[in-house]
């Protein structure tokens, strides 16, 4: 069935394929969810107050909120049975049934995870605190400066990038943490975003990778450390820098090239490992702008496990009994 919103009157109502009414006349209704065919629910506005209604006409909200947020996730948007409500200011989760799952009113709520069907948390805010909450309404994280929604609001993984006195930790998804210390910072890439076991940080403006266990696994702390190869779960290889000069290592943390100039890696667009064959590609921005093609430059190194077959030739083989 397919549905229209007709003005009449400077008011607004649900029509069906067939010219049936299906709703109550408002000051506006939101095109997306039943119109759009994203979900059977569309939200309407009267005296600048939001309700949500099913297709039938029965409003399923409890009551008329300040607004809802439906323009990009929850129920009326078809991703999951919540939806978001703002009352004085406030901010709450409510489920299709009218219920309200979160413990409390916030002062903010994330966007990501629970109400985007993305997974069963969602991170709330009070006091300029933040913390993480289930579905159920438990707190399964401390209160934080600030908590990112990369990991486990968006369903990437269990892990989370907490902040703390302008300092960075991981935690899991049971509250340990996980980082042997609190860092100045942690990129989100590799193990925060489900990516590999593996992420960098940095500690008095030079970088380190560790694992999930907090060992330490580069040789020592470098200037630059891209997360192309290893950290991205893409090899076991990295690139790391100090001052003017880079090389490739291993996650073991052999160095298995020469060094190189810091210039290959200007520009950086994307770092192609091929294990087998002991090259790094290096994409950079030069030909993006009017020139014909990216510049690509290749680095020589020495798999620490090369896969390459050796070619045996039989006939040479069964020459030597003759």
């Amino acid at each position: 069935m397919k549905y229209e919103i007709r003005w009449e009157n400077r008011k607004e109502a649900i029509f069906d394929e067939n010219g049936n009414r299906i709703s109550d006349w408002f000051d506006k209704i939101y095109s997306f969810g039943l119109v759009s065919g994203e979900s059977d629910y569309y939200v309407a506005i009267k005296d600048n107050k939001y309700a949500i209604f099913d297709k039938d006409g029965k409003m399923i909200s409890p009551e008329w909120f300040d607004w809802i947020k439906v323009e990009i996730e929850g129920l009326v948007r078809g991703q999951s049975p919540y939806y978001i409500a703002i009352k004085y200011g406030k901010w709450a989760i409510f489920d299709e049934n009218g219920k309200m799952i979160s413990p409390e009113w916030f002062d903010w709520m994330d966007t990501n995870g629970l109400v985007r069907g993305q997974c069963d948390y969602y991170i709330a805010k009070k006091d300029r605190k933040w913390a993480i909450f289930d579905k159920d309404g438990n707190q399964v994280s401390d209160w934080f400066d600030e908590i990112g929604a990369d990991g486990l609001i968006k369903g990437e993984s269990k892990y989370y990038l907490a902040e703390k006195d302008r300092r960075y930790a991981i935690f899991d998804i049971k509250g340990n943490q996980i980082t042997p210390e609190w860092f100045d910072y942690i990129r989100k890439d590799g193990l925060v975003r489900g990516q590999s076991p593996y992420y960098i940080a940095k500690k008095d403006g030079k970088y380190a990778i560790f694992d999930k266990d907090g060992n330490m696994i580069t040789p020592e702390w470098f200037d630059y450390i891209w997360e192309d190869g290893l950290v991205n779960g893409e090899c076991d290889y990295y690139i790391a820098c100090n001052k003017d000069k880079c090389a490739v290592y291993h996650k073991s943390g052999k160095k298995v090239s020469e060094d190189f100039s810091i210039d290959y890696m200007k520009e950086v667009l994307k770092v192609n490992f091929n294990e087998n064959l002991g090259i790094v590609e290096v994409r950079d921005r030069n030909g993006l702008y009017g020139l014909p093609k990216k510049s690509i430059k290749s680095i020589d190194f020495n798999p620490v496990y090369p896969f390459k077959e050796e070619i045996i030739d039989y006939t040479k083989l069964l020459n030597i009994w003759k």
